[in-house]
């Protein structure tokens, strides 16, 4: 199944929201203070064309307009500075102008509706916004009519817009980064009750728990307790298949026992042939219920609370019960082991797995059995070595199969490496073997570390 992340996805979704929202609030903020600043210019424009009006000299006989005093702005004085005024008589088309259009004129078209507003072109190949007046003044019965402009270079309005844009794109910039880390934190504490979900699912796999106990908010519980019914109903199927298969097993064990003793007449009549093969097929039947039995009391006990067992130890303790054996106290033992391996594992587990995989080494072993133990990364590694007779590389396969044999003439039922091979399944562990037809056996049995 692939696997996609929650929370990435969550984070993406975020910030790709908050990217384009912060597009729009910059665009709508930017129209804003455009329209605001526009509106600005347009007012202070108007300010300056009614002061022009009010020191406009309406008792000059001159044939050209003439002011009483001049604007205070020195701007107005500096040539090009783009700021400018001017005042046209529109009868004889003669201009009073400022200083800063030298000898420059503002064309501006007529307009007797009132103040108008325009883009017009300036000294100096500048763009200007202007705003006109055409208007009719009289005084001692003599009637003037004037056009006054007032006008500023764009490019000031532009530069103050551009200087706000770059503030305002490094204040978004800011408040997005703040946004989406915002964003992070807030994935982070929604996702918290999830992570302890997973750790409590963790200490149930391991069997310390049965179920989910600690307190969800209200939207993740429904799924907390149905993780609790499902794990209800496991546990009651697993309840009812140990105690099926155990009764199987347990009500197989007096029809064997009864076998066995028709197989002892039959002897005792001297009909050997017949009761050789009862007392075959009881062995059988009775290593295979052993070994369900064995399975069944395995698996009910996988992975409870003890999971820390001293290999070091438990391979020792079995070494020196093998070399009581017939079979042990003729060979030579080597142990090197690495102190203080533990192994996470239950110890019943591990006095099973140890005792089957020694057991079978000194079956087979000519004179010696080499045993060592080493840390490797996370897993410990149990190496085993008999000089026996090897098995050839196209067996090798099939050991750990249940019933496995690969020679007659020595006893077991070939189940012993079928429950070791069970035992590294249930705890997370593995098994090789390695060698050839007369070079001996090499098993290699890996278990993790206890943390």
């Amino acid at each position: 199944m692939k696997s996609r992340s929650l929370k990435s996805r969550m984070i993406v979704a975020g910030a790709v929201w908050i990217f384009f929202a912060l597009i729009l609030a910059g665009s709508a903020i930017s129209y804003l203070f455009i329209e605001n600043v526009e509106k600005g210019v347009r007012s202070d424009l108007s300010a300056t064309l009614s002061r022009l009006v009010a020191i406009i000299d309406l008792d000059a006989r001159q044939d050209r307009p003439r002011l009483t005093r001049q604007l205070p702005d020195p701007r107005y004085e500096t040539p090009f500075s783009g700021v400018y005024w001017q005042i046209t008589d529109m009868d004889n088309q003669k201009a009073l102008r400022s200083r800063s259009l030298w000898d420059k004129n503002l064309e501006t078209e007529v307009s007797t509706d009132g103040e108008h507003f325009a883009s017009i072109d300036g000294p100096a190949g500048q763009s200007l916004l202007a705003l006109s007046l055409t208007t009719r003044f009289k005084a001692r019965d003599i009637e003037r009519h004037y056009q006054i402009v007032v006008a500023l270079d764009r490019s000031i309005l532009d530069e103050t817009i551009h200087k706000f844009a770059w503030e305002m794109t490094a204040a978004l910039a800011v408040l997005g980064a703040s946004l989406v880390l915002a964003a992070l934190l807030q994935v982070h504490f929604g996702l918290l009750p999830f992570r302890q979900l997973k750790s409590e699912v963790e200490i149930i796999r391991k069997g310390a728990a049965t179920s989910l106990e600690s307190e969800y908010p209200t939207e993740v519980y429904p799924l907390v307790a149905e993780v609790n019914e499902l794990l209800k109903l496991q546990e009651t199927s697993i309840e009812f298949a140990r105690a099926r298969a155990s009764d199987l097993a347990h009500g197989l064990k007096t029809p064997l026992s009864v076998l066995v003793t028709v197989a002892d007449d039959l002897r005792r009549r001297g009909e050997t042939s017949a009761a050789s093969v009862l007392f075959d097929l009881s062995d059988e039947m009775n290593s295979r219920v052993d070994y369900q039995l064995k399975l069944s009391k395995l698996r009910q006990r996988a992975r409870l609370h003890t999971l820390r067992a001293p290999l070091g130890s438990i391979v020792s303790r079995a070494v020196a019960v093998l070399k009581k054996t017939k079979e042990g106290e003729q060979l030579n033992w080597q142990i090197d082991m690495a102190q203080n391996i533990d192994v996470d594992i239950d110890e019943n587990d591990l006095v099973e797995l140890v005792g089957v995989v020694l057991e079978n080494a000194a079956k087979w072993a000519t004179s010696t059995v080499r045993v060592s133990a080493s840390r490797r990364k996370d897993v410990a590694e149990l190496r085993v070595f008999d000089d026996g007779p090897g098995i050839g590389q196209s067996h090798l396969k099939l050991i750990g199969k249940r019933g496995q044999r690969f020679d007659e003439s020595v006893g077991g039922s070939g189940l012993g490496l079928a429950i070791a091979t069970e035992i590294l399944a249930i705890n997370h562990g593995s098994i090789l073997f390695e060698g050839d037809q007369g070079v001996g056996t090499l098993v290699i049995v890996r278990l993790p570390l206890a943390v």
